[in-house]
């Protein structure tokens, strides 16, 4: 056995906690093969002293070596190798082991992404080089680019894919840049402490759901995509907030999650309060969160901020949408079952930890209201406008970018709207497509509506062509501020020359959507300033020939970015004083 490796070395401490993190969880055997460009991997495994090393020279050999171990102790051993042709030897125990579902990690080394492609020697392209036979594979960042929280998660999850349901394979490409001996040596050192709040399961037991609820500060925070289609949306919101009533815990939910239906539990102004020191007060001791990634930054970095004990992540779709890496607790579980079996037997009612979120999220709404009501319309505005004029239960099917980041930060609570979105790649191509293809999947009466910015608008310009020939009606509501608004909200915005900004970023495209009137059933109304917009969303919604009711609302994008830290600004002084 040699002496600990450093934690401190940038290159050795992620994989230390790697494999801190798989030796807490279970994981005993190693496979190495020897190889240079593995020296890290090797180093830290072996020194670990709940870990039993096993070399085998050959990587066909050792491949089918810890398939054997498998099957005798249930166990996933690790494999590990240096890069190249000695990968692509492990392949037939991969297969194997996929078809007999016995688990298995392969840890593989790389040459970093730089010299990928150049000749350099002994390197092929390994991503992804077992295909289908992986329950999980990924290419990990160079280690000394990583951290240790995100490289103890990723073990959990290979532990879990490995050996959760449908048993097998897991494939981690691990590119690892020169100097690969240990900075300081091998001075003896102890791994960072595994994280043994780390768990997962695919049937949590009520005893862990009645601890969970044991908690008074705790948060529900629900994604997109929670569940599939949009009334099945509505009841999973329903179970949402009972759940939510009976633990006094608040709800943070954006639109597209369904849960601004229920004003009595949901913070509508999350995206607002969570931008200021504020949100050191409001750290959860539990935080449960359900869906896919929240679509606005100041959850996600208020989440990283506060590192909460409990993260519970309900992922039947094995999705671990987690990329600030605090997840404790994966369940990989339907959201709507958990949700309706963790409903507690006596109900908490009220608590100041809920009062306090809501005394707070009424602060900020009032904000809100006072400055999307005065001025030139805004975005903001835009969207306040859309909800009252628009008919109960009708659809919404936001483009990307800012439309679904203005509906988090301006839908009121209590909307009685269905909201859409393409949030999993969140790309701003096809959605108006989309939004026609939903339509032929609801009832006649109920409007579609597509809220849209000017660039998704004309990326998808066929998708408006053939709304008439599909037999449908679509009313698009599209915000022209002639250009990428969501880039003057990044840090680029400032740092370089103006005109540079303007045409790299903003890419301004100067085409007037008005001469799409007439075509292919369009028909264009133009909402210039002191118009009245609701009306014509009102109007519009009424009509039943098949064709396109397109609503062009321009907003200068100088005042609208005005509006915005203004409200920043403003909420902040309301909730201090």
């Amino acid at each position: 056995m040699t002496e600990r490796i450093p934690v401190s070395d940038p290159v050795y401490g992620p994989i230390a906690a790697f494999a801190g993190q798989l030796a807490a969880l279970g994981v005993r055997d190693v496979v190495i093969s020897p190889g240079s460009r593995s020296t890290p991997l090797s180093l830290a495994f072996h020194a670990h002293p709940a870990l039993r090393t096993h070399i085998q020279l050959d990587e066909r050999s050792a491949g089918f070596f810890a398939l054997g171990q498998a099957k005798a102790s249930g166990r996933p051993s690790v494999l590990i190798c240096t890069s190249g042709t000695a990968a692509a030897n492990y392949l037939p125990a991969v297969v194997e082991a996929n078809h007999a579902c016995v688990p298995m990690i392969v840890c593989t080394a790389d040459r970093p992404p730089e010299l990928r492609g150049w000749g350099a020697g002994q390197t092929i392209d390994q991503v992804g080089m077992y295909t289908t036979n992986v329950r999980w594979a990924a290419d990990l960042p160079v280690p000394s680019d990583w951290s240790e929280p995100a490289a103890r998660l990723a073990a959990t999850r290979a532990f879990e894919s490995s050996v959760g349901a449908g048993r097998g394979p897991v494939h981690l490409n691990w590119p690892l840049r020169k100097p690969l001996e240990p900075v300081d040596g091998v001075p003896v050192r102890e791994y960072p402490t595994p994280d043994d709040r780390l768990s997962f399961t695919s049937a949590p037991t009520t005893d862990r759901l009645g601890e969970l609820g044991g908690y008074e500060r705790g948060v529900i925070l629900v994604g997109p995509d929670a569940v599939a289609g949009i009334t099945p949306g509505y009841r999973f919101a329903e179970h949402v907030a009972e759940l939510a009533r009976a633990l006094a815990w608040p709800v943070i939910g954006e639109p597209m999650s369904g849960m601004r239906l229920h004003d009595d539990v949901v913070i509508a102004s999350a995206e607002h309060l969570l931008k200021h020191p504020i949100r050191e007060e409001l750290r959860p001791d539990v935080v449960v969160k359900l869906g896919g990634a929240p679509t606005t930054a100041p959850v996600n970095q208020w989440l990283d901020a506060v590192q909460p004990r409990h993260v519970v992540l309900i992922d039947g779709e094995h999705r671990w949408h987690d990329a600030s890496f605090t997840t404790t607790e994966h369940h990989a579980v339907d959201a709507d079952w958990w949700v309706q079996v963790s409903r507690p037997a006596e109900a908490r009612g009220r608590s100041e930890w809920l009062d306090r979120w809501q005394a707070l999220d009424n602060v900020a709404t009032a904000v809100v209201d006072e400055h999307l009501i005065d001025g030139r319309r805004s975005s903001g505005r835009v969207v306040r406008e859309l909800c009252a004029g628009l008919p109960e239960w009708g659809i919404v099917m936001a483009s990307n970018s800012m439309p679904p980041r203005d509906l988090d930060a301006f839908v009121p609570a209590g909307t009685r709207l269905g909201f859409a979105g393409n949030r999993g790649a969140a790309g701003i191509d096809g959605i108006t497509s989309t939004a026609l293809g939903l339509a032929t999947q609801v009832d006649d009466a109920v409007p579609v509506v597509v809220f849209t910015g000017d660039l998704a608008l004309l990326h998808d310009i066929g998708g408006l062509l053939g709304v008439e020939r599909a037999g449908q009606r679509l009313t698009v509501v599209c915000i022209d501020n002639d250009g990428g608004q969501i880039f003057s909200m990044l840090p680029i915005h400032g740092r370089i020359d103006a005109a540079d900004y303007e045409t790299i970023f903003r890419t301004p495209h100067g085409v007037d959507l008005a001469q799409l009137q007439g075509l292919a059933g369009i028909d264009v109304t133009v909402v210039d300033e002191g118009d009245d917009l609701p009306a014509v969303l009102q109007a519009a919604s009424t009509k039943t020939e098949p064709g396109v009711d397109l609503v062009i609302v321009r907003i200068d994008p100088d005042h609208d970015m005005a509006v915005r830290r203004s409200i920043t600004t403003a909420v902040g002084e309301a909730i201090n004083g």
